[in-house]
């Protein structure tokens, strides 16, 4: 779908303003799960779902990537370390993009709590590298197994200004024209309940379109927009 020689680098992919838009339109209030879970709202399988159709590459789509994140704040500053994300006993987990040629694709999180806010900004990674590159120390983990997850936090927690993004990639989904014609059993959050019920299916290749036209300057931000009006007015310009 994205014609990269036509994209307004400003709004593209990896910038601050593409992660507020798409964040905008996929992000839920967070919430203590009935299992006792803090969940913060990242809703990160509807954010994947988003990224494939916008980056399905003639008939191929890419796949959907689950497992944990953690993004751990080293120690600076006089400052203990922090995380945010799930540990490796959460039953909850996480999803990302995986792109043939990209690799790892995640611009769901966020990285400002009530009580913690990393220093360093953050749209998103990309091919395994933390976007916006600046000064300060980060860099990205892919474990593939549960006790290298858990000792790959502790590294981190250990890393004196430093910040990491560790991920534990457990399984992935293929993205079929079958899911995005009924995605909700995929899904399965709470925010999908309420989209399903107030747009249905047709909700998600909107919201991509709009992010499409949006890095080309065709359309103008939404984020001034309240949420529900947003996706009002994505759904009634790009749905069927």
């Amino acid at each position: 779908m994205v014609d990269a020689s036509k994209i307004d680098k400003s709004r593209m992919m990896g910038t601050a303003a593409f992660k507020k838009e798409i964040n905008h339109l996929l992000y839920s209030n967070s919430f203590i799960g009935s299992d006792g879970e803090f969940d913060a709202g990242w809703n990160s399988r509807d954010h994947a779902l988003v990224m494939a159709l916008m980056l399905k590459a003639g008939d191929n789509f890419p796949k959907i990537a689950s497992g944990k994140c953690m993004f751990v704040q080293g120690p600076v500053a006089g400052n203990a370390a922090f995380g945010i994300g799930q540990e490796d006993y959460y039953k909850s987990g996480h999803n990302w993009l995986l792109h043939a040629r990209f690799g790892l694709i995640d611009v769901s999180p966020s990285l400002q709590s009530k009580e913690h806010h990393f220093r360093e900004p953050f749209n998103g990674i990309f091919n395994r590298v933390w976007l916006p590159p600046g000064k300060e120390r980060v860099s990205v983990v892919l474990c593939n197994d549960p006790d290298k997850y858990v000792r790959a936090i502790e590294r981190a927690q250990r890393a004196l200004g430093h910040s990491t993004a560790v991920y534990l990639h457990t399984d992935e989904q293929e993205v079929t024209e079958k899911l995005i014609k009924s995605p909700f059993k995929f899904l399965n959050s709470r925010f999908a309940s309420e989209i399903k019920s107030r747009f249905g299916a047709d909700f998600y290749p909107a919201v991509a379109h709009h992010l499409h036209d949006f890095m080309l300057g065709k359309k103008d931000s939404l984020i001034s927009q309240p949420r529900l009006k947003a996706w009002g007015i994505v759904f009634d310009e790009f749905s069927g």
